[in-house]
């Protein structure tokens, strides 16, 4: 019996069911990048924590791709198997660059040796 085909209209719900999802870990990473005053420093003052932020945006992409991982292991897919990674990296990519993270953890705007004494 030949297997059954990966139905679209599911991977689809799969996909922005996990990018529901994934807007939790985004929110954090959209805080840890400078605090919750924002990275221009008003209020509070900026508080960078590149660790945190690279951890959090990591979270997104994993909870982005989970679902559809999920789905990839039961049907024992390997083209949704290389989807779910694709999604994953994507996901991590773009929050960071919606939130102005640099691939350390830190406001592109800011320098990383100011970022780094922020964090302490």
């Amino acid at each position: 019996m030949p297997p059954r085909p990966v139905s679209t209209r599911l991977t689809v719900s799969l996909v922005v069911f996990g990018l529901v999802l994934a807007a939790a870990p985004a929110l954090y990473a959209s805080f840890a990048i400078c605090g919750v005053s924002g990275c221009t420093g008003g209020g509070f003052g900026r508080s960078t924590d590149p660790g945190g932020t690279l951890v959090a945006l990591a979270v997104t992409g994993v909870v982005a791709a989970a679902p559809l991982a999920i789905y990839a292991i039961v049907r024992r897919s390997g083209a949704l198997g290389v989807g779910t990674l694709a999604l994953a990296v994507l996901t991590t990519l773009v929050t960071g660059a919606v939130i102005g993270s640099d691939l350390r953890g830190c406001p592109r705007n800011v320098p990383h040796e100011t970022c780094l004494d922020e964090s302490r």
